[in-house]
């Protein structure tokens, strides 16, 4: 009798000691897959910041860019009003020639009539006629 519970004792010990291995075994699993995910959160954690870092900075070249361009804009713009500037005092001046030149053709006739009677030496006055290129309508 003895020896059947001795063996029973020792079965339950055996049984006892591959339970607590076992149970040691899945604590130092469980313990290793939470250092692999501590290492995994601290890799995303890591990760996120660096995003976050790469997200400021093209932000801030992108503020940069938006301000460049709208300089650039304030300049076409400044350009653009000093064309139409320009391109008034061009219609003027050329206004002003094509009068100055009318004028000019009246004066020559009057002087080439009026100067052929009474023995006076002729005056003959040309004006000279500039080329302008630009068309009035494509102003």
């Amino acid at each position: 009798y003895q020896r059947r519970v001795r063996e029973a004792v020792v079965s339950t010990q055996s049984t006892g000691e591959n339970d607590c291995a076992a149970e040691a075994k899945g604590r130092a699993d469980a313990q290793h897959a939470l250092k692999n995910l501590d290492r995994v959160i601290k890799e995303k954690e890591f990760n996120a910041e660096e995003d976050m870092k790469t997200v400021q900075r093209l932000q801030g070249q992108i503020d940069f860019q938006n301000n460049k361009m709208k300089a650039l804009r304030r300049n076409i713009d400044d350009g653009e009003a000093q064309i139409a500037v320009m391109q008034n005092k061009l219609r003027k001046a050329i206004g002003d020639v094509e009068e100055a030149e009318e004028r000019a053709a009246m004066l020559e006739t009057q002087l080439v009539r009026g100067g052929s009677g009474g023995g006076s030496r002729v005056t003959k006055i040309t004006t000279r006629r500039v080329a302008i290129d630009v068309k009035k309508d494509e102003m």
